[in-house]
């Protein structure tokens, strides 16, 4: 599994699930404060950043991020936010 998130309530709306399914994350690199990328590495959890910045609302966006995500990940079930 791949969390695929671009806001901070997204991150924290899915954290408690993240952690637990010790999924992948890709993420907006302005999203996560650097103790909270050590907490996440030090659970084992594989934190990937965006090559771009993307809002959640930009559907043209949230696709791209998407073809990026999959080009690394193509056969796991992704989980994507989405407002």
């Amino acid at each position: 599994m791949i969390y695929l998130i671009f806001t901070s309530a997204g991150f924290e709306q899915t954290k408690i699930e993240l952690l637990a399914d010790k999924a992948g994350l890709w993420i907006n690199r302005d999203v996560l404060s650097e103790p909270q990328i050590d907490t996440l590495k030090v659970a084992d959890i594989d934190v990937q950043f965006l090559p771009e910045l993307i809002k959640a609302s930009d559907e043209k966006g949230v696709l791209r991020a998407i073809e990026h995500v999959e080009q690394y990940s193509a056969d796991a079930e992704l989980l994507v936010e989405y407002v």
